[in-house]
């Protein structure tokens, strides 16, 4: 069983967001992932819930496709959240949930893709800093996160990525990072070189790295795979 106040205060920690924040976060999150499950896990998983997240929305619709973006997608919707902000969100309430109830995690039928959100979100200051705002990450952990992002350089005022690709195969790197915006929720910055790219990724309302922006940088690296464009390390 899930323990309603445990629960909060797992957020709460991993987050740094309070009590009611925390509480729409988890809402917003299990909502979703209730309606991932198929009708015998979701019954397993509000039985196992505190009622005081199981009653705002609708558990069983509409449903979501099971990938990691659309139950970002969602929950974002729920939370009234920008996705960004929902990810780190959605990966502290799974985690949580994780840490209760490691058996009940272990039952559910997750699809792949959406247990990768059950990793607690990075250690850099979570969502919040002092002002709101994303924490920036550490020298040291910006570090840390170099060495699991070869293909990006950089400091804690912004990470890069360069890309030299003939014209034709830019083209489709552009239009894929451009759509970012619209299914991801965030986009790199985009600097035109003389033969290809520079990404930039930072969180400009603080000016600096945050947690946010490794996440946008694994997503770009992902996406720029998944196109097969053959790009090589700056």
């Amino acid at each position: 069983m899930v323990e309603y106040r445990e629960l909060l205060s797992a957020i709460g920690r991993m987050t740094g967001l309070g009590a009611g924040p925390a509480r729409a976060a988890a809402e917003a999150t299990l909502t979703t992932l209730a309606r991932t499950l198929d009708e015998a896990d979701r019954r397993e998983l509000i039985d196992a819930l505190p009622p005081e997240l199981t009653d705002d929305f609708p558990m069983d619709h509409p449903g979501n496709d099971g990938t990691e973006e659309g139950f970002v997608r969602q929950a974002a919707l729920l939370g009234r959240r920008p996705p960004e902000q929902a990810r780190i969100r959605a990966q502290a309430v799974l985690a949580a949930v994780a840490e209760q109830d490691p058996a009940l995690v272990a039952r559910l039928h997750i699809p792949e893709q959406v247990r990768g959100l059950f990793e607690p979100p990075g250690s850099g200051g979570g969502i919040t800093g002092p002002k709101g705002h994303s924490a920036p990450l550490t020298d040291a952990e910006i570090d840390a996160a170099l060495r699991t992002l070869p293909r990006w350089s950089g400091d804690r005022s912004g990470l890069r990525r360069t890309i030299s690709l003939p014209r034709e195969n830019l083209h489709a790197v552009r239009r894929a990072l451009d759509r970012l915006k619209i299914t991801f929720g965030r986009q790199p910055q985009l600097h035109d070189t003389a033969d290809g790219l520079v990404l930039l990724v930072r969180t400009v309302s603080v000016g600096a790295v945050t947690s946010l922006d490794l996440v946008l940088a694994r997503r770009v690296d992902e996406l720029i795979e998944e196109i097969g464009a053959g790009i090589g390390r700056p």
